[in-house]
């Protein structure tokens, strides 16, 4: 681990700046503290040499009381360089000791270190898809963000997927033979009889058997609203609780009808909007009666 850390010392220099005090702890060569990446990288290995000072020189050997030590004044190579040397403050015991900065942001460099702001400059990042509301959302059960993220993703083992690998399967729900995703979520008369009597007891639902149309219809429904938030967090239930009874057919633990499968649903809905309701009093009571009112 130690050893793979020390690899990426050389993108790591990119994230840390120095704010010059006393200059004890600055390397005037390979630390950046003029903002202008490492001095080194700037002029080579030859900028030793016009500047006068050795490669291992820290920022407050470069001073004498005089003020700035380096040569360089009338170098037509590192001239500018001089000058912006020149211009700093001079380093002195008395301002204290040097301060590591690291980089939050452009040109936004702080005294704390921050994991989710340096994940966000070095990851590769991409156009926000529409879908992502419906997987990740404040309300949402992570077993069940997590499920259909995959469906979404279309990552499930499915039966079109395991003929890859050489397996058949059949949906263990309606005997179809060719079981997809698109089928599964919610073509299969069993999963579409389960969404189609949960999701229409909410005002400005959408129930469809393509998965592509469903799919689009959440996001655009009204941001914030307490339906909005029980759709989705219907929708992801049910996504749950039909892969759940999928996989306990095709293994053989169990079978139960459409009418228990909306049981359990309406079970963990009213679980996880009772745990939103102690954790957050006020926000969630409407929420709960809303479901209550849906399911009467």
């Amino acid at each position: 681990m130690w050893r793979k850390l020390l690899k990426l010392r050389d993108e790591a220099y990119g994230f840390f700046r120095m704010e010059v005090k006393d200059g004890k702890s600055t390397h005037f060569w390979f630390d950046d503290w003029l903002g202008k990446r490492r001095l080194i990288e700037i002029t080579g290995a030859v900028g030793t040499t016009y500047l006068g000072l050795p490669r291992r020189a820290t920022v407050n050997e470069a001073v004498n009381q005089n003020g700035w030590a380096i040569k360089g004044q009338r170098s037509r190579h590192h001239h500018e360089l001089y000058e912006t040397v020149v211009a700093q403050p001079v380093p002195a015991p008395q301002l204290g000791r040097d301060v590591v900065l690291w980089k939050h942001g452009d040109d936004d460099y702080r005294e704390s270190f921050s994991s989710a702001k340096t994940w966000d400059q070095i990851r590769l990042k991409k156009e926000t898809v529409g879908w992502s509301k419906v997987v990740w959302f404040a309300q949402e059960v992570p077993r069940f963000s997590f499920i259909t993220w995959l469906a979404v993703k279309n990552r499930l083992s499915t039966g079109d997927r395991m003929r890859i690998w050489g397996m058949t399967q059949c949906c263990t729900l309606c005997e179809e033979i060719n079981e997809t995703k698109d089928h599964l979520f919610f073509a299969c008369p069993y999963s579409f009889t389960v969404w189609h009597s949960m999701a229409t007891r909410i005002p400005e639902s959408h129930t469809d058997p393509d998965w592509q149309l469903t799919l689009e219809h959440l996001p655009e429904m009204r941001a914030g609203a307490m339906d909005t938030i029980l759709l989705k967090m219907l929708f992801q239930a049910t996504i749950y609780h039909i892969w759940r009874e999928r996989n306990a057919r095709k293994h053989h633990t169990g079978w139960i009808s459409t009418d228990v499968t909306r049981t359990l649903i309406d079970k963990s809905m009213r679980n996880r909007i009772s745990s939103l309701k102690n954790k957050a009093r006020h926000k969630y009571t409407g929420l709960l009666q809303k479901w209550f009112l849906h399911t009467m």
